[in-house]
């Protein structure tokens, strides 16, 4: 998992002689695309080996991570519609490189709302028709590790109870090895979208500012718009906290109360 980073950085390193670490470590850094989860896990994983050695840690760095906040749209995150995730399947079955367990993979994002990398150790199974999964690898960040935890298919509109029969093709194909084998998930998912996005022809575009992440975003906004759940409950199936919960999706969540109540109130005054 630290191994290509580790490398990266060495490899920078035998460049020349650096006079500062921050220089060292923003050269290593650059070598990755800015707003991209590639970078922000190089950035992360540098930073747990350089801390583990007893080194200080330049936090100027941090600016380099790139986690895309300051271009997030106005309206909050990017997620799949409804109608996106039906062209994405529709393509991945038409495509000629990608396989049905690619397909499990895409489908486990989209029911269960899973960050790509918690593809590695995956377990589903099915429970009165509906498949469940087991999610059992751990994220750690500043705020803490968040540990292993069950999550039920919410499934689309549209898409049957048991996900096309997700729990019975996971037992049939599994997920493509060199996925799960590779030290980002997300890497790989993102280039089979990018194939997938100039596929032709196709029923609808998809657009550019799609990533697999988006799949996880429209789990959760099914879990408040289609199911109803509180923030709390749903942040826990997530597998992160209510306030980070609140302060990725509040804004696609709240957005739509915020206008009917202005236009109630504009109503109201209306009548009076």
């Amino acid at each position: 998992m630290y191994s290509p980073v580790l490398e990266k950085l060495i490899e920078t390193a035998k460049q020349r002689s650096w006079s500062t670490d921050r220089e060292l470590l923003e050269a290593t850094l650059r070598e990755w695309q800015p707003n991209r989860r590639s970078r922000q896990m190089a950035h992360d994983r540098i930073r747990r080996l350089w801390r583990e050695a007893g080194w200080e840690w330049p936090e100027q760095i941090t600016e380099l991570r790139g986690n895309g906040k300051a271009a997030k749209s106005p309206e909050g995150v990017r997620a799949f519609t409804d109608a996106e995730l039906v062209e994405v399947r529709a393509r991945i079955e038409r495509s000629h490189r990608l396989t049905p367990a690619d397909l499990v993979a895409w489908d486990c994002l989209i029911a269960f709302g899973l960050r790509p990398a918690e593809l590695q150790g995956l377990e589903i199974s099915q429970q009165e028709g509906v498949p469940i999964a087991k999610v059992s690898r751990e994220k750690r960040s500043s705020k803490g590790v968040n540990g292993a935890r069950t999550v039920p298919a919410v499934p689309p509109d549209g898409w049957p109870a048991d996900c096309y029969g997700l729990a019975d093709r996971w037992k049939e194909y599994g997920l493509p090895p060199a996925m799960v084998a590779h030290w980002s998930p997300g890497e790989k998912l993102a280039r089979q979208l990018a194939r997938l996005r100039i596929q032709k022809p196709v029923a609808m575009e998809l657009d550019a500012e799609l990533t697999p992440y988006g799949c996880r975003h429209a789990f959760a906004l099914r879990l408040a718009q289609k199911i109803g759940l509180h923030v709390r409950e749903a942040a826990e199936l997530m597998g992160h906290s209510p306030a980070v919960h609140l302060s990725t999706y509040g804004r696609r969540l709240d957005s739509p109360k915020l206008i009917n109540s202005v236009i109630e109130k504009l109503k109201t005054n209306s009548r009076e």
